[in-house]
C-alpha cells in the first residue's frame, strides 16, 4: 500500500501542493518563532554578560516606590544606594575596586544634526572611570565636561568620528563636546545609544544628592564571590548602613537573564498564536484537499476493496500520503521559517536593532516543527480517510461520477496578485524612514529592561 500512496501522490500531484504549501506557511512561522525567541535570548544575554562583569554588587533592598526606566538597571528597579559607601567597600579585604554605577538619560546629537534614537531603545549617558580598563577601539576616556566617549554602535549610527565635535542634552542643558574615544563592547547592544562622561560631569547630571543605582564591586584575583560577599555585608553591618543588600555577580547575571527570558517568553508565546492559527487555516486546507481527492478516486478504492485491500490498508494509504505532505511540507516550512528571520533581522537591523549571532537552527526546533506539520497533515486527512475506508466497493463504483474539476488558473492569478501586493507592502514599509525624535527632552526607554554596560577592570 505504500507503494499506491506515492503514485497516488505522482498521479495527482498539483492536487496536493496546496496541501504542501498549507503546511509550509504553518511550519514556517513555528520554525521561525523558535528561531527568533532564541536569536534575541542570544543577544540580551550578550547584553548581561557584557554589561554585568562585577563580582559583587552593593544595591537597595526594596523596590522602588516609583519604577522610572532611567536606563540603569538590568532588573527590577531598586532604592538608590548612597555612592560614600563605595569608600566603606573598598577597605573590604579582597575588594580591588569599589566604583559606583552612575547613568542616567542623554540625547546625542548625531552628524546630521538630529537625535541618534534606534525605535525604542534608551539613550543613556554613563562614568567612565579612570581605574576602568575599557576596550578602546580609538581614543582615549573622556577628561572634562567636554568630551564624550561613545560606543561602537552608537558612533556608528550617529555618522560621527572620533575627533568630531557634537552636541548633547544632559540634565535639559544644550552642551558641545567633542568625541574622544570610541568603546567596544564585545557584543550589540540592541541599539542602545551609548554615551561615556567623565566621572564628574556624570555625577554632576545623575548623582547630585550622593545616591546611585548600585556600587559595582570587582575582587582581587582568586577571590571566591561568596567570600566577598561576606566580607562586604560585614562591613555595612558594621557601618550601620540601612536598606542595602549585596548579591553576587553571577546571582546578578542570573537575575537579569531570568527577567529577560521571561519577557521573551511572552513574545513568543504571541507569535506562536499567528503559528497555531495559520496551521489551523491549514489543516482545512489539507481537509478539503484529500476529501476533494477521495471523492475523486472512489473508483480506485473499490477496485482495490475488490482485488483484497482492507479497510485498515485504504485508511493507511491516505494516511501515508498525508504523513509524507506533512514531512515535505514541514522540511520546507523549516527552510522558509529561517527566511523568515533572516529577513526579521535584516528589517530589525534598518531600524538600530543589531542581533547577534548566526540564525540558530537546533535539533529541538526541528523536531518540533517535523512534528507539528506531520501530526497536523494526519489528523487533516483522517475523516476522509475513513470514509474511503468504510465506503462499500459497489457503492464507490456508484459514486464514481463525481465532480468535474474547476480550473485553478483564475485561483492562480488572483492568489499570485495578492501575494505581490502582500510582498510590496511589506517592501514599501521597510524601505520608510524611521521617524527621529527632534525635541530636547530626554527620550524614555522602552519597557524592556535595559543593563547599564559597563567594562570590566582589568580586562583585557
Amino acid at each position: 500500500m505504500t507503494r499506491v500512496a506515492l503514485r497516488g501522490i505522482r498521479a495527482h500531484l498539483v492536487r496536493f501542493l496546496l496541501s504542501l504549501l498549507a503546511v509550509t506557511l504553518g511550519v514556517a512561522f513555528v520554525a521561525g518563532t523558535f528561531s527568533l525567541r532564541t536569536m534575541m535570548g542570544s543577544t540580551f544575554s550578550g547584553i548581561v554578560a557584557s554589561s554585568t562583569q562585577g563580582d559583587a554588587y552593593v544595591r537597595g533592598s526594596e523596590p522602588a516606590a516609583s519604577a522610572s526606566d532611567n536606563g540603569s538597571s538590568a532588573g527590577d528597579v531598586r532604592e538608590p544606594v548612597p555612592a560614600a559607601l563605595a569608600q566603606t567597600i573598598e577597605r573590604v579585604d579582597g575588594v580591588r575596586l569599589a566604583l559606583p554605577a552612575i547613568s542616567g538619560p542623554i540625547v546625542l546629537v548625531g552628524a546630521d544634526g538630529t537625535a541618534v534614537v534606534s525605535t525604542q531603545a534608551p539613550s543613556f549617558g554613563m562614568a567612565l572611570y579612570p581605574e576602568e580598563t575599557s576596550d578602546f577601539v580609538t581614543g582615549h576616556a573622556p577628561i572634562g565636561a567636554g568630551e564624550v566617549a561613545l560606543e561602537s554602535a552608537t558612533l556608528e549610527s550617529s555618522g560621527l568620528a572620533v575627533g568630531d565635535d557634537t552636541t548633547v542634552v544632559l540634565s535639559g542643558m544644550l552642551e558641545t563636546v567633542t568625541v574622544v574615544g570610541e568603546v567596544s563592547l564585545g557584543a550589540p547592544m540592541a541599539g542602545a545609544t551609548i554615551v561615556y562622561l567623565d566621572v564628574a560631569t556624570a555625577t554632576a547630571a545623575y548623582a547630585a544628592d550622593g545616591m546611585v543605582a548600585s556600587i559595582d564591586v570587582y575582587g582581587d584575583d582568586g577571590v571566591d564571590e561568596e567570600t566577598l560577599v561576606a566580607g562586604i555585608d560585614k562591613a555595612l553591618g558594621a557601618a550601620g548602613a540601612a536598606d542595602v543588600e549585596t548579591v553576587s555577580g553571577a546571582d546578578m547575571r542570573a537575575e537579569a537573564t531570568e527577567d529577560i527570558n521571561a519577557m521573551l517568553g511572552f513574545v513568543q508565546t504571541f507569535m506562536l498564536i499567528f503559528a497555531g492559527i495559520s496551521l489551523f487555516v491549514g489543516a482545512f486546507i489539507i481537509s478539503n484537499t484529500f476529501a476533494m481527492s477521495v471523492q475523486q478516486r472512489m473508483r480506485e478504492f473499490a477496485l482495490l476493496r475488490a482485488l483484497g485491500a482492507s479497510p485498515g490498508q485504504v485508511f493507511g494509504s491516505i494516511l501515508i500520503q498525508a504523513a509524507l505532505v506533512g514531512l515535505a511540507g514541514s522540511a520546507l516550512g523549516i527552510a522558509a521559517g529561517l527566511g523568515l528571520v533572516s529577513l526579521v533581522r535584516l528589517a530589525v537591523a534598518q531600524i538600530g536593532m543589531n542581533l547577534s549571532g548566526s540564525i540558530p537552527l537546533d535539533a529541538a526546533t526541528v523536531l518540533t516543527s517535523l512534528l507539528v506539520g506531520t501530526l497536523v497533515s494526519i489528523a487533516a486527512a483522517a475523516l476522509p480517510a475513513r470514509r474511503a475506508a468504510l465506503t462499500a466497493p459497489v457503492e464507490a463504483m456508484r459514486d464514481a461520477g463525481g465532480a468535474r474539476s474547476k480550473s485553478l488558473r483564475l485561483r492562480g492569478i488572483v492568489g499570485s496578485v495578492l501575494t505581490v501586493a502582500g510582498v510590496a507592502g511589506l517592501v514599501l514599509a521597510w524601505s520608510r524612514p524611521v521617524p527621529r525624535c527632534s525635541g530636547s527632552a530626554p527620550r524614555r526607554s522602552c519597557s524592556v529592561c535595559w543593563c547599564s554596560p559597563r567594562s570590566s577592570p582589568g580586562t583585557p
